[in-house]
């Protein structure tokens, strides 16, 4: 296919020598039309400085190219409200094999510009957008063919949003070079995309059962006979430096029965979403025990275990874990209760899955028994699915309360399922504040340096016996009253709940909006904890109202009186606490904080269980940078690929049908 242009201008220098063989459909964008281009069209124009036209032709490869990257980075929506935008991508592969051929000599290129997302800018949500092109860079040494360049340099929104294309500081810049095949099937063999998770573009290759991810790295193919490969990846502020681990001593241990007896975790899915990944995924973690590969502690039972239920939240609608959505090109976009997935399951350097390390806290703590002789699904793990109105994070909990009336447990502990943390004392004491009855809600609260909090971590405000008072949502600036001896609190979103907590959750069920939307309607940190706070700390029951309009929704039924004095009632002097710790904990829903917590824990700074730290020695080149998921995997790319910086290779997802899986019921509360 030949490039044909009409009316505009997108191309370098040498272009104009190139003819068009064929004319395609045109289309015709104006500002004034309602086509689902037109907005991003004029908006492509603004930003590359051009003149805009009345009417602007994209045709051609041009249209075909613009209209693909548009729907691959901009329109991925979902087709029901129960669905999740995980991440779109673009297919370089065959975005470069389109214009093979149409350029005359090297530097020939096309470039344009489109949105990838939005960003928050002193209060006002404002577009981002990614200047990108597609080049000729020079023949390949694949007979009769060319190497390309796909590239995408995104910049920080200007304070005014589209301003005649000036924008602020740069702050990606993701260059994918390779040789599109050939009508022989000549060419590049590894499938490339860039993945656009929020705004935020990462590379991902394709190398058979191996992925390849980077968005501060570089990735070269050592054999370039079946054609090219090269991916440069900048991002601000993120650098790597080589470094030397300080060698280990791994402590033999031998499995040991347990001492006293444990409570039971639920695994909480939302809708079904990943549940098969989730089973599969645990069922593995639990024949590794069984079989020895992972020995633990001794196990001594927490003498208040049983009155505790344990709730591990997964498969809910969050679009995070964007190294997760890579694993395979399968899943990049909308699947909707569907099984290609492994959100929530990855297996990160350690050997273990973010939950699995949870687990392990939660067995050194003396709450759940993982020794090899204690440890079975249906046992004391189970999955509770839930598919009652009442959706998100929180919204089984109202059922699992009502459950507890039977089961005679007196508060819930609640974790999620994509940090990686051992935060073992901290555990600890949350359960015994919540059993002691001073609070209604415990939350394990990190300390982080308060630089470190600016525009990235929620914190909050302490006031006498460690109260919680404010929160304040990824700051520009540290409140007064925040910062204490140079650090802040930052919510990990591990809690206990009592009792109380959850008899006035269930209280107040009934002045939810019935007509909201939303995909998440019960949610812990958006209603359930805001509840709790205003019912706990204000004494004026109109200001109580006032404080939880944004919580029921608009058109639901404010709080009656005695409604308000009934649940002042139950909770008596219960209030919402912290727990703050110095112990391991990492947010990891990123490939960013993923990486950066391998590298802790290789370097020793963030201390694990012995074979965790081994494993992920065995995993990590930390003088090329590369990180694995086993050092077979390693070897394997280390062979193929010359690596330098942040590049994550993850093994391509698992597809687990529900066959599978079968023999592992789970619980449903489904709404009659």
């Amino acid at each position: 296919m030949k490039l044909s242009i009409n009316s505009l201008n997108l191309v370098s220098s040498n272009i104009g020598s190139v003819k068009a063989s064929q004319q395609q459909k045109t289309v015709n964008f104006s500002q004034n039309q309602t086509n689902p281009f037109s907005k991003e069209a004029c908006s492509s124009l603004k930003l590359n400085s051009l003149n805009l036209s009345k009417t602007v032709k994209f045709t051609g490869a041009l249209l075909g190219a613009f209209t693909e990257l548009n729907n691959a980075m901009v329109t991925c929506k979902t087709e029901s409200s129960h669905g999740e935008n995980v991440g779109s991508a673009a297919n370089v592969n065959k975005l470069l094999h389109d214009f093979a051929g149409d350029f005359a000599q090297p530097d020939d290129a096309i470039k344009t510009t489109i949105k990838v997302g939005d960003k928050k800018v002193n209060g006002k949500s404002l577009p981002v957008y990614a200047r990108t092109q597609i080049k000729l860079v020079e023949p390949s040494k694949v007979k009769g063919s060319q190497d390309l360049l796909f590239e995408m340099a995104v910049r920080q929104p200007s304070k005014d949003g589209i301003k005649g294309g000036k924008c602020d500081k740069l702050s990606q810049l993701i260059g994918i070079r390779m040789t599109p095949t050939n009508y022989k099937g000549e060419g590049t063999k590894e499938q490339a995309y860039i993945l656009n998770t929020k705004g935020n573009l990462m590379a991902v290759i394709e190398d058979k059962k191996d992925v390849l991810l980077t968005n501060a790295g570089q990735i070269t193919k050592k054999d370039k006979s079946r054609g090219t490969l090269k991916v440069e990846a900048e991002q601000a502020q993120n650098v790597y430096t080589p470094f030397t681990p300080a060698p280990q001593e791994v402590e033999k241990r031998l499995p040991v029965p347990s001492i006293g007896e444990g409570t039971e975790i639920v695994i909480g899915m939302e809708n079904g979403r990943f549940e098969n990944e989730i089973k599969d995924s645990i069922r593995t973690f639990v024949n590794k025990v069984k079989s020895g590969e992972i020995v633990l502690k001794q196990f001594v039972a927490n003498p208040n275990a049983k009155s505790t239920q344990l709730v591990m939240l997964a498969g809910g609608y969050g679009s995070r874990a964007e190294y997760t959505n890579a694993s395979s090109s399968a899943i990049f976009h909308d699947v909707n209760n569907g099984s290609q997935s492994t959100k929530g399951v990855f297996r990160t350097a350690t050997g273990l899955t973010p939950m699995e390390t949870t687990f392990v806290t939660l067995h050194n703590a003396g709450l759940l028994d993982c020794s090899k002789d204690a440890i079975d699904i249906n046992k004391n793990i189970k999955f509770y699915l839930n598919k009652d109105i009442n959706r998100g994070n929180g919204g089984y909990t109202i059922g699992l309360a009502k459950k507890m009336d039977r089961e005679d447990r007196k508060s819930i502990m609640i974790f999620p399922n994509d940090s990686v943390s051992r935060m073992t004392n901290a555990v600890i004491e949350a359960k015994r504040i919540i059993d002691d009855g001073h609070a209604a809600v415990a939350m394990i609260a990190k300390q982080v340096p308060a630089k470190e909090c600016i525009n990235n971590f929620g914190i909050m405000k302490l006031g006498e016996g460690n109260e919680i008072l404010e929160f304040a949502e990824k700051p520009a600036s540290i409140p007064e009253g925040y910062e204490r001896d140079g650090m802040c609190l930052t919510n990990t979103f591990q809690f206990a709940v009592s009792k109380e907590a959850l008899d006035v959750l269930d209280l107040v069920e009934p002045y939810f909006s019935t007509s909201s939307t939303a995909k998440e309607t019960r949610d812990w940190s958006k209603q359930f904890i805001p509840i709790i706070k205003a019912i706990s700390q204000e004494s004026n029951y109109d200001k109580i109202r006032e404080q939880l309009k944004p919580v029921f929704g608009a058109d639901a039924k404010p709080l009656d009186d005695d409604v308000i004095t009934r649940a002042k009632e139950i909770l008596g002097d219960q209030k919402l606490v912290a727990v703050p710790t110095n112990e391991p904990w990492a947010d990891c829903g990123t490939l960013n904080q993923l990486y950066q917590t391998t590298m802790q824990i290789v370097s020793g700074d963030f201390p694990l269980e012995d074979f965790e730290r081994a494993h992920a020695l065995s995993c990590v080149d930390t003088q090329s940078g590369l990180v694995a998921s086993s050092s077979e995997q390693l070897a394997r790319i280390n062979k193929k690929y010359h690596i330098e910086g942040q590049v994550m290779v993850v093994p391509q997802a698992k597809k687990v049908t529900k066959s599978s899986v079968a023999d592992i019921p789970v619980t449903v509360n489904e709404r009659k």
